[in-house]
């Protein structure tokens, strides 16, 4: 049977159903007509009932329900981009289930939402389609809709077919009501998707718990919660894993990072062992935000501003005394030799150095990535980082805990939220809407995304969405109480491999964490509260959200004049610090400031940083 008959049988069984949210059409019930006798929808009929006795004729009435109107009768093709589209084949089972839910017929471009290259000939070629999520692309939603790719979104279609966005919307006001908005309007340059990881870690740290013993830093026992491993792969390692929310004093943390360094914290009887893993200066990411978050600097965002404290100023983190320190602090644990540094000469990309590197096992605090943390079936991700990858390599009695954060030595100090607000704009964040997209069209999308997220545990949506149970996924335990453990792609049939139809979320919270290891440290986490108790905020943000739009793009505009004799001061200093050529990294602050100052920091920090019109940073509800 053809993917089209297959749709027009399944909206016959479907017709006479009903729906919670209706899209274009509303249902539309024709009148009860009561005339003494059987009543349907707008056909009355007349049944005499005579009884011997009385002689008398009476009249029954028989009631049988109104039809109702097919909300989805009108048919619609949606081309669509929103995913790993390239290797996508028609046909799948979630694309036949959704086809045949909603009336439409889904066309999945080929083109990954990483193609860039790809993405750019589309839109040269004057093409886009009718629903996409493409961050690669060489557009932003604005421009997208300022060169005609694209509509507009009513608030007013949020509220009649999407309102599980509408009421998120209201829940993170003002930001909701502000990204992507055109200005003096209710319409919208395209619908932003809501981050569940808005208020969680990146990444968190990991130290081996058996060279901590070794070297007399024991954790009381009562401090140390088990991760249970249940897993047929890992589950010989159960009893290897821990969770805390304990955390060593800063000078604890150097004394330990010389004691794994010098000590023998393996016990071999050799001098083979050392801390953790530096990176130069000049590199920023979530692979060393703990390290500068001891200093209370967030590496991986360049719109926080910080309130330095000796001169009132809001600063960008090469400005701030904090990375001064986290300099300084790096340059020792380096010269040291409790941190070192990867060997990149042979050209092999930084990633695959630092995880072949700490799979040697001679290494003892890992900034491991959460989602991968005991995960047992990502192998090319999560059997190359701790802590399984030292226990599929030898290591298996290797014990491992993690911990909230680092301390550092003063009281700011943290990790870093992975975004500010659950809503926001440009490419990373919105789907757009094609130009040549009907109301119709856009309110049949988006009852689609309704149903889906104000329903999640709706087990059609787990088998259109997530996955067939037994197929995709397994619960490890009771069904929403428990890790999801996803089945290996290369074990998953062929008509039942999915992509295509993801990209961005509109879930505002997590209802699952992937796998038992990471549930368990997730909802650790949330119970002892980590992000509302350590996550580092700015003192202002740069964006136009906080800064208005006629502030923010005069910022952007004169600081473009300025930038190249900035970056060239910050890299100069970071470089020369790196390579040991500053004897004393306090004593050049002063003048790498006042360069910075005079190559024009000074005037922005004037008109723009320390604006009033400018606002401190509001920081939202974390509960």
């Amino acid at each position: 049977m053809s993917k089209r008959m297959i749709r027009i049988f399944c909206i016959m069984i479907v017709s006479t159903m009903m729906f919670s949210l209706i899209a274009c059409s509303q249902s539309q019930e024709q009148p009860d007509v009561t005339t003494g006798s059987t009543t349907t929808a707008g056909v009355t009929t007349t049944k005499a009932t005579t009884t011997t006795k009385a002689q008398t004729t009476t009249t029954k009435a028989e009631t049988t329900a109104p039809v109702e109107v097919n909300p989805f009768a009108e048919f619609y093709e949606v081309s669509w981009i929103s995913g790993f589209c390239d290797t996508y084949e028609e046909g799948a089972y979630d694309e036949l289930m959704i086809e045949e839910k909603y009336n439409i017929d889904i066309d999945t471009w080929n083109i990954s939402y990483y193609d860039g290259e790809g993405l750019t000939m589309m839109l040269a070629a004057g093409e886009i389609p009718d629903f996409s999520y493409i961050p690669y692309a060489p557009m932003d939603a604005v421009q997208l809709y300022d060169e005609g790719f694209t509509r507009s979104v009513p608030l007013e279609f949020y509220k009649q077919y999407f309102p599980y966005y509408y009421e998120q919307m209201e829940k993170n006001k003002p930001s909701s009501y502000i990204y992507n908005n055109i200005k003096g309007t209710e319409e919208y340059y395209g619908i932003s998707f809501i981050m569940t990881t808005w208020k969680s870690y990146y990444n968190g740290p990991i130290y081996r718990l058996d060279w901590l013993e070794n070297v007399g830093y024991e954790i009381p026992e009562s401090e140390l919660t088990p991760i249970t491993l249940t897993d047929e792969k890992l589950g010989k390692y159960n009893g290897n894993l821990f969770v805390t929310n304990f955390m060593f004093e800063f000078d604890e943390m150097n004394d330990i990072f010389r004691a794994f360094t010098e000590d023998d914290p393996d016990g071999n009887g050799e001098d083979d062992t050392y801390a953790a893993v530096g990176f130069e200066h000049t590199f920023r990411a979530a692979w060393v935000d703990l390290y500068w978050g001891m200093f209370g600097v967030n590496s991986s965002e360049n719109n926080y501003l910080y309130l330095e404290e000796s001169t009132g100023d809001n600063v960008p983190w090469f400005a701030y005394s904090g990375y001064r320190d986290y300099m300084d602090w790096a340059n020792e644990m380096r010269t040291k030799g409790y941190m070192r540094t990867l060997d990149l000469s042979g050209g092999a990309y930084w990633y695959d150095v630092l995880l072949a590197t700490w799979l040697t096992g001679k290494v003892g605090f890992f900034t491991a990535d959460r989602q991968y943390i005991g995960r047992p079936h990502f192998p090319e991700y999560s059997d190359r980082q701790p802590p399984q990858s030292l226990w599929l390599n030898g290591l298996e009695d290797a014990t491992m805990v993690c911990m909230p954060v680092l301390k550092g030595p003063g009281e700011v100090w943290g990790n870093r939220r992975y975004g500010l607000d659950a809503f926001a704009d440009g490419k990373w964040r919105t789907y757009n809407v094609a130009k040549t997209v009907s109301d119709g069209k856009l309110q049949r999308i988006l009852t689609m995304w309704n149903d889906r997220y104000s329903d999640p545990k709706d087990p059609w949506n787990i088998k259109a969405w997530i996955g067939v149970e037994g197929v995709h996924f397994k619960w490890q335990g009771e069904p929403w109480a428990s890790g999801m453990m996803t089945t290996e792609a290369d074990k998953v049939p062929p008509q039942y491999r999915r992509g295509g139809f993801w990209g961005g979320s509109f879930q505002a919270e997590s209802l699952y964490y992937g796998h038992e290891a990471a549930y368990q440290y997730y909802t650790f986490a949330d119970e002892s509260d980590w992000v509302a108790k350590y996550c580092i905020e700015p003192n202002k943000y740069l964006n136009k959200l906080n800064m208005g739009v006629d502030l923010y793009e005069a910022y952007v505009k004169e600081y473009a004049e300025y930038s190249g004799s900035i970056n060239a001061a910050v890299g100069d200093f970071a470089n020369r610090s790196w390579n040991g050529e500053i004897a004393n990294l306090n004593a050049e602050w002063e003048q790498y400031i006042n360069q910075l100052y005079a190559a024009g920091l000074e005037t922005i920090i004037e008109k723009y940083y320390n604006n009033d019109a400018f606002p401190v940073y509001q920081r939202p509800d974390l509960g």
